[in-house]
């Protein structure tokens, strides 16, 4: 787990809930939001009396200069660690995450034993052409901003992050979305994916895409018809929650 001492960025920090012998991982994206993005969804799985995990990936909640230095294995070996939590007070395991917390969540499914996967707007690309611009920006800036004040004012103040990002997390999530499309024939769990209509984050086919090689019997595509890319109060929440409980519900029967 992240080192809380170091957590600077109040309501940044992971939910943690033990309840019964369902354990739910979910992961937050990488945009410079925190584990705030995910509170409401992991709220409303515990009160049906879920184990539900949501941790502070290592670089998040603390500084952006920190992200900056953060290598994709600290990610991974978080994740590894937060598997293994679980699974030692947990019968099932479902592991889910919004955007780069999806791709994280597919590439677990892969080379892990879990009984269930779901994605909200995993990526298989990002839109436009500044992902391709990012090694030759890094000449000139390592960092680039977020619109804090935008996102406060659209989630009543709710929204925790940093005001920039350093942009070699780009790379980084370039890097994990090519390691999650080289295995996701190996996932057979059960899966569900969703993703806004309205995304004008990813690129279009990212969910379609992911549907199409995933080799689970079970396995379901929601497209929501109000969200773009962002989750904290989505106007697609109660839809995600239901449709969510439905599928553990059918999947842990």
């Amino acid at each position: 787990m992240n080192d809380q001492s170091k957590v600077t960025l109040s309501g940044a920090g992971p939910f943690y809930f033990n309840g019964n012998d369902i354990g739910i991982l979910i992961i937050h994206g990488g945009g410079g939001g925190t584990c705030a993005d995910l509170k409401p969804l992991g709220e409303d799985l515990q009160k049906k009396g879920y184990t539900v995990h949501i941790p502070l990936l290592p670089g998040f909640g603390t500084s952006p200069d920190d992200l900056r230095i953060t290598p994709l294995s600290a990610w991974k070996r978080a994740l590894e660690r937060e598997i293994t939590l679980i699974r030692e007070k947990c019968e099932k395991i479902i592991v889910g995450g919004h955007s780069m917390g999806g791709v994280f969540s597919l590439i677990l499914a892969s080379n892990n034993n879990i009984d269930g996967v779901f994605t909200i707007s995993a990526p298989i690309g990002i839109r436009g052409l500044a992902p391709k611009l990012v090694p030759l920006l890094k000449i000139f800036v390592k960092y680039y901003p977020i619109p804090l004040k935008e996102f406060k004012q659209e989630t009543n103040g709710k929204w925790v992050g940093y005001d920039k990002i350093p942009l070699n997390v780009i790379g980084k999530f370039n890097k994990l979305i090519e390691e999650m499309r080289k295995t996701l024939g190996e996932i057979n769990c059960p899966a569900l994916f969703f993703q806004g209509r309205l995304d004008s984050v990813i690129k279009k086919n990212s969910m379609d895409f992911i549907y199409e090689i995933v080799n689970s019997k079970v396995k379901k595509k929601i497209w929501l018809n109000h969200n773009d890319h962002p989750i904290l109060c989505s106007p697609d929440h109660d839809e995600i929650v239901s449709t969510l409980l439905n599928f553990i519900d059918e999947i842990c029967d």
